[in-house]
């Protein structure tokens, strides 16, 4: 990991619908944090591939209208 990276904290920056995630993002599902690396949207929701801390990835989904924590590095 890069001094950069190492001196970033993350925080907390706002609830979003999955309509309003993208690819990299960082969102936290019960209690866990997760990179969003695809995502890809059905009738009835979202399918996200996510990335956990040690970069092996998971499904997730989540409803039109289910908020997720976002979250941002900051210095």
């Amino acid at each position: 990991m890069t001094d950069t990276m190492m001196n970033m904290e993350l925080r907390f920056a706002d609830h979003l619908l999955p309509n309003q995630l993208m690819e990299g993002d960082i969102i936290k599902v019960d209690e866990e944090f997760f990179t969003i690396k695809s995502l890809v949207q059905n009738d009835e929701g979202f399918n996200i591939v996510a990335l956990d801390d040690f970069d092996e990835p998971i499904d997730i989904f989540l409803w039109d209208d289910e908020k997720v924590e976002f979250y941002v590095f900051v210095e």
